[in-house]
């Protein structure tokens, strides 16, 4: 475990993904690593069984993205 320690103006953006596959996770570790930008990223799926944790993350989430649906690194790419 870490923390940060955040001061103005800096910002950390906090995304939760959903139902990300193991590749998807191995691609944003390449990505946000060589982005410049820094990211909370959390991830999660059903089969975690944890959905206490998932609803204190998702309220916290600045943005939620389901990987099921969309390929998560587009957001990033943006």
């Amino acid at each position: 475990m870490h923390s940060n320690f955040i001061t103005p103006p800096d910002y950390v953006e906090t995304i939760l993904i959903v139902n990300a596959t193991d590749d998807v996770m191995t691609e944003l570790a390449s990505f946000v690593k060589t982005s410049g930008r820094p990211y909370n990223v959390y991830f999660y799926n059903d089969s975690m069984n944890e959905r206490d944790w998932f609803d204190l993350i998702k309220s916290k989430a600045d943005v939620i993205l389901d990987a099921e649906t969309k390929n998560p690194l587009e957001y990033f790419n943006k």
